[in-house]
């Protein structure tokens, strides 16, 4: 539930209201008489989504503070009230301890105090089976060094205390279109991950229903093939009563159906913010060399997070930790991008070849 909690606290804090949160579960603010009514709450609101005895209902309450959203996606700018440049580092041993290439090395050229372009953008998601649940998930990506960050809503805890709206913020909607999809494609899986513990729910329940209609069903089937053996000399009545067994099978098959169905779990996923803030950070750039290739490559050490961002897979966009290296155009790749061909074993480059020259099919993701 943090999440929800972090969510619902920038969103009123953003409204003017004056918020506090204890553990990862409670949230209290004092709210404008404007958000008490737009909340249909009292200046005083408590609430707490724990999940046990006594929690507020989660799906109420995120549709009444969605109520503070404005219709589009919102898109802002901030800046730092004390700009503070970054500190300097060991830019090679940091290269040695956190950048893994595992095809491939570096050497280190130069390294200096920079700034970073990182965007913030917050997903909404609603996760349906025959319950439902809603949160909220941030995907952070740096777009000077093409990198996902991987603690996205640590990142943003730890700046948002000293950042204020950016009164000379234009909308950069070249940007935007090009980052939004990587965006999107980074916050999915890790929405699926969140979504596992409704799904394992929903597979229990599924089971349990699932026994008792068979349970049910069994029990006619039974009581049909008694009075079949009872009065077999009698055709005209066998004759019924297998008509009727093959009603119950196709009565039972329907209803199971429809519980497969009622449980089937549906996530829909809309984009409900956009945060870009510039930030310090420690620029190091690096020849990154894969046999007689070399590309040169510039990858920013975060002061907030105390880390070497990971560049984003330039074929599918998730993280690419460790990197993986093409013999043709020394792309970045995760491992399931440089994985081996189902056909002939080779590895290739998913970003430079939409399959394999052996001709084969798509290719199985490396375990």
């Amino acid at each position: 539930m943090p999440a929800v909690i972090d969510w619902a606290t920038d969103l009123l804090m953003s409204r003017g209201a004056l918020v506090e949160v204890e553990g990862n579960a409670t949230l209290r603010a004092m709210l404008s008489p404007e958000l008490a009514v737009a909340l249909e709450a009292n200046d005083w609101l408590s609430l707490r989504f724990s999940g046990g005895p006594g929690s507020d209902d989660e799906t109420e309450w995120l549709d009444r503070l969605g109520r503070l959203l404005p219709a589009d996606v919102f898109v802002t700018g901030a800046r730092q009230r004390r700009p503070r440049a970054s500190r300097g580092i060991d830019a090679a041993a940091v290269l040695d301890r956190e950048l893994v290439i595992q095809n491939g090395i570096f050497r280190p050229m130069e390294d200096r105090g920079a700034t970073g372009r990182y965007f913030f953008f917050g997903f909404r998601y609603n996760v349906e089976s025959d319950e439902t649940s809603l949160g909220a998930w941030t995907t952070c990506l740096n777009a000077s060094t093409n990198s996902l960050v991987h603690q996205a809503d640590l990142l943003l805890n730890t700046v948002s205390g000293d950042l204020e709206e950016d009164p000379a913020f234009t909308i950069p909607r070249e940007d935007l279109a090009r980052l939004f999809p990587i965006a999107l494609g980074g916050a999915q899986p890790g929405i699926r991950r969140m979504a596992a513990a409704v799904e394992q729910s929903a597979n229990r329940r599924l089971a349990r229903d699932c026994d008792r209609v068979a349970d049910y069903y069994r029990n006619l089937l039974r009581q049909i093939e008694k009075r079949i053996a009872r009065r077999g000399a009698e055709p005209a009545v066998v004759e019924k009563e297998r008509n009727r067994a093959a009603a119950t099978e196709l009565d039972r098959a329907i209803k199971l159906e429809d519980l497969a169905r009622k449980y089937s779990l549906k996530i829909r996923v809309e984009a409900s913010d956009v945060l870009m803030v510039t930030l310090p950070v420690w620029e190091i750039t690096a020849r990154v060399i894969r046999k007689k290739g070399e590309r040169i490559a510039k990858f920013h050490w975060n002061p907030a997070l105390g880390g070497l961002e990971s560049p984003w897979c330039e074929h599918c966009f998730e993280r690419a930790h460790p990197i993986f290296l093409c013999d043709d155009r020394l792309h970045f790749l995760c491992r399931n991008c440089f994985s081996a061909c189902a056909g002939c074993g080779r590895q290739f480059c998913r970003a430079c070849h939409t399959r394999c020259k052996c001709g084969a099919g798509s290719p199985t993701a490396a375990s």
